[in-house]
């Protein structure tokens, strides 16, 4: 520790504390070589979700040790994904002597569990079945966060660093937004209410087909998983449930014109009459034959 004696182990823990209670997320002071200072909740440290999985710790280590250098740059924070595509918030702290500390939130996710198994493990080419089981077995303590949320909790854990570096941070020079997503966004002239239209025009087009998320996502001209955040910061919702309502939606109408089950859900591009009736049970409460009898 005798390299850290600038800063206090009280206030560092103090802080870690504080920000896990207020965001739900595991919060850590690192050594740029990954030893813990302080730590709180279900921090880098303790997360086991790529054990098994062929992707190393070193990787982790070595990844996280650079964003350190990173976020002392622009607004003072770097958000990013590990290896395995969990989320992380890093902000520089000073421990004197030009020694580097990292304040790093997280893991966490910015996406419904589901759409994470289903979407953005299966695009790491060296994940097998067997490993996504595996992830998903171990994911139960990794907090899901509001995407409109991070940009708030990013900023605190930058006055936390601020704080614990001893240093006045505070200013309009620190409320840049050069890592918001939003800023992001406006830089690389992304349009998201632009981009939700044309998502859901999309999808009123093409719902009658065997469409996915990656379909959509590339007609969007984005990774699905860019797609996920966005579309369930913009709409509160996620791309695949306003497929399915829109496809429920439509059935309904077919339904009441007198059109067949089974050719209703050929329609509405479900891949057959029992798991469309499934879903429309789920989404309506009633049965696709129960619903015909009430209208």
């Amino acid at each position: 520790m005798a390299d850290i004696l600038a800063v206090n182990l009280e206030s560092a823990e103090s802080c870690v504390q504080a920000f896990r209670e207020a965001s739900e997320i595991g919060c850590e002071l690192c050594h740029q070589n990954g030893e813990s200072v302080a730590s709180s909740g279900y921090s880098c440290s303790a997360c086991d979700v790529c054990a098994g999985t062929g992707i190393s710790r070193e990787d982790c280590k070595k990844l996280h040790a650079f964003t350190a250098k990173v976020s002392r740059s622009g607004d003072g924070k770097y958000l990013y994904e590990c290896p395995l595509g969990l989320s992380y918030i890093t902000a520089a702290v000073s421990g004197g002597q030009g020694k580097l500390l990292r304040l790093t939130a997280g893991p966490f996710l910015m996406e419904d569990k589901q759409d994470f198994e289903e979407f953005d493990l299966p695009k790491l080419k060296d994940l097998s079945a067997s490993d996504i089981r595996n992830v998903m077995s171990r994911i139960d303590p990794v907090p899901v966060a509001d995407p409109k949320k991070v940009n708030a909790f990013s900023q605190l854990l930058v006055y936390s660093a601020a704080f614990l570096s001893g240093v006045d941070r505070g200013g309009e020079a620190y409320l840049a937004e050069l890592e918001d997503t939003e800023a992001w966004e406006r830089a690389n002239r992304i349009d998201p209410a632009q981009t939700v239209k044309l998502v859901n025009d999309y999808i009123g087009s093409n719902f009658g087909r065997d469409i996915s998320l990656l379909d959509i996502a590339r007609h969007a001209g984005m990774t699905t998983s860019y797609l996920c955040r966005l579309y369930k910061r913009e709409c509160g919702t996620t791309v695949n449930a306003y497929l399915t309502q829109v496809r429920i939606e439509r059935s309904k109408g077919l339904l009441a014109e007198g059109v067949p089950i089974a050719e209703a859900a050929r329609r509405c591009g479900f891949s057959d009459q029992s798991y469309f009736t499934k879903v429309f049970g789920q989404t309506e409460g009633i049965t696709p034959l129960k619903y015909k009898k009430t209208i």
